[in-house]
């Protein structure tokens, strides 16, 4: 085939080529006016697995692990975070956040879990390749909203990091007082 026989048959078809052209525009037009805009907010955590634990003072080797990123992103996910940005952000306060859950649930269970799993489901956490910075995401319609969400997330994680640390040292000490009573 040469090329003016490829032009030739690009004439006769014009009509049919407009048309798909213009049917696509169109579909594309009508989807992002109809469908509400989503935004998406991220950021970043860089977990410090070389700095010494400040209860023990020792570095220790489990932190050098591949699985301990993969432990970092499972708290960043969890429900105990996830409801700690509830709490955060007040959203169990909301009215309009009550009326749904309570049309959802006819006020079954809780609204601080009800509300966590459905941030939970608008996140990704990902950690980054070779590197010890974990990536949050938030998907959401409101973009003020949905930058709080995130930020709450990674404030919300290295406060809960923080008492998973601290907690057993307390336990620990409330051993050690009982003990030398």
């Amino acid at each position: 085939m040469t090329l003016q026989q490829l032009i030739l048959i690009l004439r006769a078809r014009i009509r049919v080529v407009l048309v798909a052209l213009l049917a696509t525009v169109l579909c594309a037009f009508l989807l992002n006016s109809i469908l509400p805009r989503r935004y998406t907010a991220s950021t970043a955590v860089v977990i410090d697995v070389k700095s010494p634990d400040p209860i023990a003072g020792l570095v220790l080797p489990g932190l050098i692990s591949p699985a301990y990123m993969a432990t970092q992103v499972d708290i960043i996910s969890s429900d105990r975070v996830a409801q700690r940005v509830v709490a955060l952000l007040r959203m169990d306060e909301d009215p309009e956040i009550r009326q749904r859950w309570q049309e959802a649930t006819q006020e079954k269970g809780n609204i601080v879990a009800w509300q966590a799993a459905r941030l939970q489901r608008k996140l990704s956490v990902k950690p980054s390749r070779e590197s010890n910075v974990i990536n949050i995401s938030f998907v959401g319609t409101d973009p003020t909203v949905t930058a709080s969400v995130t930020n709450a997330f990674a404030q919300a994680y290295i406060d809960v990091n923080l008492e998973l640390k601290v907690e057993p040292a307390r336990q620990n000490a409330t051993w050690f007082e009982s003990q030398t009573r």
